[in-house]
């Protein structure tokens, strides 16, 4: 099996690439701009439903203020990527969470298919209690691919709480100097922030791309 390496590029998009963005930070199923152009790439919607709270006994985290890591806790959602490590040893570096319960969640072994076949692994989804989760972890160095480490212990719990929009829907991206290149690109919780990961035959590249409260 190969061990997935990411590589860590910081790109400044409008200036190198020139991207376009259909499907961002907005309600996508009210825009005629979802079935025109989103849609064809990938079906996200804005809709209710849990995200995942981590946050340290006798604290609350605001979902919708927790948009990075902090000492209290974070949050996750469906559709993102993190770096998470299980009661049963496995861990998933590039996983997208696929849907969370009141009680579960369910993620992918790594981004899409493409990505498992450079991987050598299958592209298959596992579900755990949300009580399974043992290790998250943040990229804080991006050019030395260091990560912070943040036990889940008894010291923090985890619970579900339901939102009215429950997804961090991806980015599709066209990248004018290659070919005008559609991407989906899944956002993907470092320490600063969300930011996020795009696949070319396989191979994660990240991508600096801030995003804001919905």
């Amino acid at each position: 099996m190969k061990t997935l390496k990411i590589k860590f590029i910081i790109v400044v998009l409008i200036l190198i690439f020139g991207i376009d963005v259909h499907g961002q930070f907005k309600t996508v199923q009210d825009s005629l701009d979802y079935e025109l152009h989103y849609k064809k790439y990938y079906d996200c919607k804005y809709e209710p439903g849990y995200v995942l709270i981590v946050q340290k006994k006798g604290k609350a985290i605001d979902p919708t203020k927790s948009w990075k890591p902090a000492k209290e806790g974070f949050a996750m959602r469906m559709e993102a990527i993190y770096d998470l490590e299980f009661r049963d040893g496995k861990r998933y570096r590039s996983g997208v969470i696929k849907n969370i319960t009141k009680d579960s969640l369910t993620i992918s072994s790594t981004m899409n298919e493409n990505c498992a076949k450079y991987e050598g692994i299958p592209y298959e989804f596992f579900t755990y209690s949300i009580k399974d989760i043992m290790i998250a972890r943040f990229i804080n160095d991006r050019s030395l691919g260091i990560f912070s480490r943040k036990k889940i212990n008894d010291d923090y719990e985890v619970i579900a709480m339901k939102v009215d929009k429950a997804k961090l829907c991806p980015a599709v991206l066209t990248f004018p100097k290659r070919n005008n290149e559609v991407k989906v690109c899944h956002y993907y919780l470092t320490d600063q922030g969300y930011d996020i990961l795009y696949e070319t035959n396989g191979f994660l590249d990240y991508m600096q791309y801030p995003i804001y409260q919905q």
